[in-house]
């Protein structure tokens, strides 16, 4: 029944079947170079009315062969003149795709991949998407690696390696949204395996990324986000160099909320961690805390500090 089957659509032509029967058998060994020349000569033999699935046995080995500039052809003219056959073909190249980013080869893999985004660009390419990240995020496209990498957590979040959220952190701090960075770091150290390579860059870059939102929040009066960002900075213990400024920042809010012990508290823990320095924070947090303890007023108190850094008193 299969070689009447065969002879049928293949316009009644033995030796196209037979190309094809042979094609196939080679195919199932794993033999795909004699394969393919089987099915081409199939091709050839059918002249101008090659049955589709010619075309597609031909173009699948020629995608196995990573002869991207062929299969890219038979399959783009597949889908112009079968529009149905559109998902077979994307399926294929996705398979491929998978294949090779297990097998380490990326390189094939984006190949593949921008094959099938070209074709339709709403295509869900569930973890793929994070091979897309990654080649991007490489280039770098900073862009381009955050949209793929969001596209991929959208479709396959339980598959996302912890470093997926390293890097997003990191290309959207590179792209000055810091808030969106600092919530992309804090995910990548609730998951990382063991002691991460990429752990102390990431906390780092998260409290640096906090410490300048504190700082902003503070300037606009938005007291609870300050608080929310100085809070993080310290919980993270990163930068160091701006452990001081944060409890400093800390401390100006305890004044803000008019809590004259927390406020005195932390500014003398400062003073006491710098008693061989005279960094800026400490000077400032000595100061302030003198102040307090001859019971100047806390917003006069503040005030004070503020007049005198603007006169020239704090450099």
């Amino acid at each position: 029944m299969a070689a009447l089957f065969l002879i049928a659509v293949s316009g009644c032509n033995p030796r196209v079947q037979e190309f094809e029967e042979r094609g196939d058998r080679y195919s199932a060994r794993g033999e795909y170079v004699d394969a393919r020349t089987e099915y081409e000569l199939a091709i050839r033999e059918a002249g101008g009315d090659v049955p589709t699935r010619l075309w597609m046995k031909s173009g699948a080995l020629a995608l196995r062969a990573k002869n991207f500039r062929e299969a890219n052809r038979i399959f783009g003219e597949v889908v112009e003149e079968d529009p149905d056959r559109r998902d077979e073909v994307r399926a294929l190249y996705q398979l491929n795709a998978n294949r090779w980013v297990a097998t380490g080869d990326t390189f094939a893999a984006i190949q593949a991949i921008e094959w099938v985004r070209a074709q339709d660009s709403t295509a869900n390419l569930g973890p793929l998407f994070f091979t897309l990240g990654d080649a991007a995020y490489q280039r770098p496209d900073y862009d381009a690696a955050v949209e793929a990498y969001l596209l991929g957590l959208a479709r396959a979040r339980d598959q996302a390696s912890p470093e997926v959220y390293a890097r997003l952190g990191d290309a959207l701090e590179r792209m000055r949204n810091c808030p969106a960075a600092i919530e992309y770091f804090r995910r990548y150290l609730e998951r990382r395996e063991g002691d991460a390579e990429l752990a102390p860059e990431a906390r780092f870059r998260l409290g640096t990324c906090a410490y300048r939102m504190a700082e902003q929040a503070f300037a606009s009066d938005d007291f609870d986000r300050a608080r929310r960002y100085v809070d993080l900075v310290i919980e993270t213990g990163e930068p160091v160099s701006e452990l001081d400024g944060a409890n400093l920042l800390r401390a100006k809010l305890h004044e803000r909320e008019g809590d004259r012990e927390a406020a005195m508290r932390t500014y003398r823990g400062v003073v006491e961690r710098n008693r061989d320095q005279r960094s800026r924070a400490a000077l400032e947090a000595f100061r302030r805390l003198k102040q307090l303890e001859f019971g100047m007023p806390l917003r006069t108190a503040e005030r004070a500090a503020e007049t005198e850094n603007r006169n020239g008193g704090g450099r």
